[in-house]
C-alpha cells in the first residue's frame, strides 16, 4: 500500500536472549532497547545504534515474571514491575544494570508507565482473574499505585487510588489493564474487562472522570471457514479496550482488543476488533471501521479467529514523524502495525500495513530516530522499521 507523506519500511529482525519479547522501551538517546521476556523471568537489553545491526548487550534475571518496563526521562532508572511472590516494582540503575530498590506491590501488576516530567509513575495492580476458572467478579480488585519520584529510590513513596465502583460491568472487580500519561500529568487507564476508561489526576491521586468504552457496530467475518468475507455484522459488541494513547491535540486512541475468553463464556461477541478516538470527556470523535478489511488486502487477515476477536488491536502508539502526526496500532493475531496519518483526528487516514514478527504485543516509537519497533512475542523478535520521507 502505497504511503502519503512518510513511508516505513523494515530494517532489522533481531532474535532476543531468551524466551520471548513482550514489552519493549527505549532510552532518551533511542539507542538501547530494554524488553521484557515473562517466560525466562529476565529482561534484556539491546544497542540499536545501527538499527540494521543490533547487538544484545546483556540480560537481567528478576524474581518471577516481567510484565512491564519503562525508563525515566533522563535516563537513570528503569523500572520494572514483576509478577512474583511477592509482586514488586524494581528500580534498576540502568548505567550499572543493578537493583537498587524492590518496592512490594499490593497486587498483580500489568503495566508501568511514567511522566514525561519524571515526576510520577504510575501502576496498573490488574488483580487478573484466573481465566475460564472463575467468572468476574472475584477479590481482590485491581487499583492504581502512583510512585512518587522524588530523591534517591528510598525515598520514593507509593499511594493507593481505588477503582472500584465505576464501571457499570463489574464495578466490584475492576481489571485495569493499560496506562498513559499526558503533559499535565493526567494517567488515562483502561479497564479491559469493565469496558471502562478511567482519567486520573497524578498529583492529586483522585479520579477526575471516567466513561464507558462503549460498543460498536461494524462489518466483520465472523465464521471460521477458511473464507475471508467481511458479510456479517458486529452488532453492539463491548469495545473492551487494551492499550491507550494520548494524541497530540489531547485526545485519547483504544486499541480494542476485547477479552475473548469472556466472551466465550458469555457467548455474546465483545471486542471492538478495531481502534477509536475519544475526547478527554468520553465523547467518541471516530470509530474505526475498516482495520480488519485492510489487513485482509494487505495478506495478514486470521481467518482462524475470526469468531474470537479478529485481528486482536492489542497495542497502540501516537508520535510525530517527519512533521505529521501518526498513530500505530499493532494487530497481535495479523502479526502486522497499521500506520495512520492523524492530522485530522476525526478522520484518519490509513498509510500502510507492516508486517511484524508473530503476536506484536509491544509497540514503540522512537520519533527522534525515525524508528519503530515492535516486541513479538510469539516468535521472541524485535521487528524494527525506519521511516523516510516520500
Amino acid at each position: 500500500m502505497p504511503a502519503i507523506g512518510a513511508g516505513f519500511h523494515a530494517v532489522a529482525t533481531f532474535r532476543v536472549k531468551g524466551k520471548v519479547a513482550e514489552i519493549v522501551a527505549a532510552t532518551p538517546d533511542g539507542r538501547t532497547l530494554c524488553y521484557t521476556d515473562s517466560v525466562a523471568h529476565q529482561i534484556g537489553f539491546v544497542d540499536i545504534t545501527n538499527p540494521a545491526r543490533p547487538r544484545q548487550t546483556g540480560i537481567l534475571k528478576v524474581a518471577g515474571e516481567p510484565t512491564s518496563i519503562a525508563i525515566t526521562p533522563n535516563g537513570r532508572w528503569l523500572l520494572c514491575v514483576v509478577h512474583g511472590a511477592p509482586d514488586h516494582l524494581l528500580v534498576i540503575d540502568f548505567k550499572s544494570r543493578k537493583i537498587r530498590r524492590k518496592m512490594t506491590l499490593c497486587g498483580q501488576p500489568d503495566c508501568v508507565a511514567i511522566s514525561g516530567d519524571g515526576r510520577y509513575a504510575a501502576v496498573a495492580i490488574e488483580n487478573e482473574r484466573q481465566k475460564q476458572k472463575s467468572p468476574m467478579p472475584q477479590n481482590p480488585s485491581g487499583s492504581l499505585t502512583i510512585v512518587d519520584i522524588r530523591g534517591a529510590p528510598a525515598e520514593w513513596k507509593l499511594r493507593d487510588v481505588k477503582l472500584t465502583g465505576l464501571a457499570t460491568r463489574f464495578a466490584a472487580d475492576p481489571e485495569p489493564e493499560f496506562i498513559a500519561i499526558n503533559s499535565k500529568n493526567q494517567a488515562a487507564v483502561t479497564l479491559q474487562e469493565n469496558n471502562h476508561i478511567v482519567l486520573i489526576d497524578l498529583a492529586a491521586g483522585r479520579v477526575l472522570r471516567h466513561w464507558t468504552a462503549g460498543a460498536t457496530s461494524h462489518a466483520a467475518d465472523l465464521k471460521m471457514d477458511g473464507k475471508i468475507a467481511f458479510s456479517d455484522r458486529l452488532i453492539n459488541a463491548r469495545r473492551e479496550p487494551d492499550a491507550i494513547a494520548w494524541t497530540a491535540g489531547g485526545n485519547l486512541i483504544t486499541a480494542n482488543e476485547g477479552d475473548y475468553d469472556l466472551d466465550l463464556k458469555e457467548r455474546q461477541y465483545s471486542g471492538g476488533r478495531n481502534w477509536t478516538v475519544f475526547s478527554p470527556t468520553g465523547k467518541i470523535l471516530h470509530d474505526d471501521t475498516q482495520l480488519e478489511s485492510a489487513v485482509a488486502r494487505a495478506g495478514s487477515y486470521p481467518d482462524e479467529r475470526s469468531i474470537k476477536s479478529g485481528v486482536e488491536p492489542e497495542s497502540v502508539a501516537t508520535a510525530r514523524f517527519r512533521n505529521r502526526n501518526l498513530t500505530f496500532i499493532g494487530c497481535e493475531r495479523a502479526n502486522c502495525v497499521a500506520v495512520y496519518d492523524l492530522e485530522r483526528e476525526r478522520s484518519a487516514r490509513l498509510l500502510q500495513i507492516l508486517p511484524t514478527g508473530a503476536k506484536p504485543e509491544g509497540l514503540l516509537a522512537i520519533p527522534r530516530r525515525s524508528l519503530l519497533v515492535t516486541a513479538n512475542e510469539g516468535d521472541g523478535t524485535l521487528s524494527i522499521f525506519r521511516c523516510d520521507s516520500r
